[in-house]
């Protein structure tokens, strides 16, 4: 198994306090830049981060103000990595066989999870760690070099 060791890295804990997630979002997206990652995908990068946060907010730590959710962010000479951890009141369960986000917008299924489909569109990998043994760890990945051919993933076992 190859080691990766990250040039730079930061930290940050928030309150689940929606608009939280704001203060998150601007940070790592400062972070990002500070990386050179172009604004472009730094704008995605905000969007799936606030989504995650939110998700981690609302869903895992339920809303529960003296609960936090902290982020990590790592960048390396290939891709930053952030991590989002909470501390887990509700763990996530993966829907057996999820709808795409075109059935959702067809009214073929519930609107719920279309947070996951958009951050599965915007990076490069994101998902659920499946061994959080505390909390839900959910990951989102920018490569440097965004290709075409490039397939975003979302990892929810």
């Amino acid at each position: 198994m190859k080691t990766t060791y990250y040039s730079a890295s930061m930290e940050l804990s928030i309150p689940s306090e929606l608009g939280y997630e704001v203060i998150a979002r601007d940070a790592v997206a400062a972070f990002a830049l500070r990386m050179g990652f172009t604004h472009e995908r730094v704008e995605d990068l905000k969007t799936a981060l606030s989504e995650a946060c939110i998700n981690a907010i609302e869903h895992g730590n339920m809303l529960a103000p003296n609960l936090r959710v902290n982020v990590a962010c790592m960048c390396d000479n290939d891709r930053l990595l952030v991590e989002i951890h909470d501390q887990g009141l509700k763990h996530h369960t993966p829907a057996q066989m999820p709808l795409s986000m075109a059935d959702k917008l067809a009214g073929l299924g519930s609107m719920r999870g279309m947070g996951l489909l958009l951050i599965g569109q915007l990076m490069d990998e994101a998902g659920f760690d499946p061994n959080s043994p505390d909390g839900n760890r959910f990951h989102l990945t920018l490569y440097r070099q965004h290709t075409v051919e490039h397939v975003p993933s979302q990892r929810t076992e």
